[in-house]
């Protein structure tokens, strides 16, 4: 850690202090304190290790266990330093003792109360949790930045993704626009990834943007993206892949092109639709192909034009599949019928009933079905000029 309390009861942060300062203090025996155990800490420095306040063994002290690491501290430096060029009270390591936590990087704009950590330990989704609610608790929101060693690139647009990522994702302060920060100290550059799709239980398809440090403004964070004009282009070649993809007998989309083949309908040949990407905030742990695919096998391709349906009926089927106990469809489903009707397919009549404005048919063949698919997605991804969330709540005390 880099703040401790010097024996005349003063803060003192460490590494703004200079190499004699710190050799001198060293040689002398200075004494310091951790500032929320008050037991004696000591000042490690060298060749290859950043200048840090540690505890004695053995010490009690929650904030003294296991250590931060040289990438942890490099980065939160950093990350400080960055933070305060910009018109707000940055302060570095605050301790909340309400919640016994200990930001790394605490941010106040106006009155809006901000903790910034720079993440770099894989921790559970329950240490996670307890900590953002933590700050909440105490009228503070939190922005995670994540080490760079978590971001694994498999392709343009696609990115791996785990448990420990979709914590994040889904608990982001910007609920209608989720993002991701990366940050690497030794190159000193922000990866953000913005458009998250959920493609597979292991991928997430999106938009990622790389800012060299001293080029990055603190609104880049709150900013949205437009959606680059090659993303529909990638979306439909992985759409391309699931219709053609082959799999044994145990696999996901093996068991659906039989289940289907028994309805009489074939795989490759489905509507568009079945291939909607859903905001990654709505997601849930069905395939997103599998459960539109049910949804249009066991309702929406029998509807004929003017036709009418009950919401509550397509929520109520998606559960008969998947289980209502196990799984929420509502904001999943609430979102793909937002986009069919985007689209032209329906028109929301109320909150509770639909009507179809043309009949959804699959396609006859399965070039036929690539050849719709690019149609489709090229008008479904086009967006209007990106602009500034000027009204997010995290943004707008900023200059």
């Amino acid at each position: 850690m880099q703040r401790a309390v010097n024996k005349q009861g003063k803060s003192v942060l460490l590494f703004l202090q200079s190499q004699k300062t710190i050799t001198n203090w060293k040689q002398n025996k200075d004494i310091f304190y951790c500032p929320v155990c008050q037991e004696k800490v000591i000042i490690r420095a060298g060749k290859k290790v950043i200048p840090h306040f540690a505890h004695i063994p053995n010490a009690m002290c929650l904030l003294g266990r296991g250590g931060e690491g040289a990438y942890h501290e490099r980065g939160k430096l950093q990350l400080f330093t960055w933070l305060s060029h910009f018109n707000m009270q940055v302060e570095l390591e605050v301790y909340f003792p309400e919640i016994s936590q200990r930001a790394d990087i605490y941010i106040q704009v106006g009155r809006k109360k901000i903790a910034v950590e720079f993440q770099c330990a894989r921790i559970s989704q329950e240490e996670i949790l307890h900590r953002m609610n933590g700050y909440r608790s105490i009228g503070m929101e939190s922005i995670w930045i994540l080490g760079a060693t978590y971001l694994k690139q498999k392709g343009p647009y696609l990115f791996q993704a785990d448990p420990f990522l979709d914590t994040f994702i889904r608990s982001s302060p910007q609920k209608d626009y989720p993002q991701l920060f990366f940050y690497d100290p030794f190159i000193s550059e922000m990866a953000i990834l913005h458009h998250l799709y959920p493609l597979q239980t292991s991928k997430v398809f999106a938009k990622q943007l790389i800012y060299p440090l001293r080029q990055l403004h603190f609104k880049h964070l709150f900013q949205q993206e437009k959606t680059p004009d090659s993303f529909a282009a990638f979306w439909v070649k992985e759409v391309r892949y699931l219709r053609t993809k082959v799999e044994g007998s145990y696999g996901t989309i093996y068991k659906l092109r039989r289940w289907l083949y028994k309805k009489g309908y074939l795989f490759q040949c489905l509507p568009s639709i079945c291939f909607m990407p859903i905001p990654y905030r709505a997601s849930i742990p069905v395939p997103f192909y599998k459960w539109q695919t049910a949804l249009y096998v066991s309702c929406l391709a029998d509807l004929k034009t003017g036709d009418r349906v009950r919401i509550a009926e397509l929520e109520r089927l998606l559960h008969a599949f998947f289980g209502k106990d196990i799984i929420d469809f509502s904001e999943a489903l609430h979102h793909y019928l937002q986009l069919l009707q985007q689209t032209g397919f329906i028109e929301m009549h109320s909150s509770t009933i639909l009507r179809t404005n043309q009949r959804m048919a699959s396609y006859s063949s399965q070039e036929k079905a690539f050849l719709g698919d690019q149609v489709f997605f090229s008008q479904f991804f086009t967006e209007k000029k990106a602009k500034y969330e000027h009204d997010s709540p995290l943004f707008r005390y900023t200059k």
